[in-house]
């Protein structure tokens, strides 16, 4: 119910595209690595990324002559789910939606072999990544009259993602929840107080006394036979479990 990475990117009419925000999440990252095993395919950075997503979407003039694999019947695409043709091969499954000269991508963790695909109803964080994208989209869109808005409410994604999509996994993506997020962070822009960095796991401060709890678990499961020809057999396991509260 993952995701590798996001992006935000602007590509209005008459102007070049750019990517006006990405981020990637290396502890998915390495989930990805290992479900997907010899069809991994790495993350590309922006560039590439920007230019393979254009092609496919046929958004640039090079690239609206007639291609067999993208353009053919035998590839009838139905969904915003895309598949991308890179240099160390394809990347998918990449959704884009497009809206108000702005593309919303993202591409979903896929825990198990990518070839042949899978069906999308298969995959579990395809819902969970088109909610995230809707809910980013009603955080940029809702109340935006101009270009200085959308560049403000752009430094204030980081924020965003971190309470509704921490470490990559998508939480709470509903679009009430959108709005207090959204009034929160203004909030905090606005007071005199000087701002810090946020952590990764919790964009808004703690009030109380810091805190931390560790919880350890531990079993351990033997079978001795006391008999020449069975080898005795044991097991131990356990779980770590730590919760922390800290003031920003």
């Amino acid at each position: 119910m993952s995701i590798r990475a996001l992006w935000l990117i602007s590509h209005e009419n008459g102007e070049a595209a750019t990517v006006r925000f990405s981020r990637r999440y290396p502890t998915v990252e390495k989930r990805a690595r290992s479900f997907n095993k010899e069809c991994y395919v790495a993350v590309p950075e922006d560039g590439p990324f920007l230019q393979a997503l254009l092609a496919e979407l046929e958004m640039t003039d090079a690239e609206k002559n007639f291609l067999e694999y993208r353009d053919s019947c035998s590839r009838i695409n139905k969904t915003s789910v895309y598949e991308l043709l890179l240099e160390g091969g394809t990347l998918w499954p990449v959704l884009a939606i497009q809206h108000s000269g702005l593309i919303f991508a993202c591409l979903s963790l896929v825990e198990q072999q990518l070839k042949p695909h899978p069906p999308l109803i298969s995959i579990r964080g395809i819902s969970h990544a088109f909610a995230l994208l809707s809910g980013l989209i009603t955080f940029l869109i809702s109340g935006q009259k101009n270009e200085t808005e959308l560049s403000t409410k752009c430094t204030q994604i980081p924020a965003f993602l971190a309470q509704a999509c921490p470490f990559g996994t998508p939480t709470d993506t509903n679009f009430g929840y959108v709005n207090i997020v959204s009034s929160s962070i203004m909030q905090t822009m606005g007071s005199s107080s000087p701002i810090q960095k946020p952590p990764a796991w919790k964009p808004v401060g703690y009030k109380g006394k810091p805190q931390v709890f560790v919880g350890v678990t531990e079993q351990v499961k033997s079978m001795q036979y006391d008999q020449q020809g069975l080898i005795d057999m044991w097991q131990v396991y356990g779980t770590v479990s730590c919760k922390v509260r800290l003031l920003q």
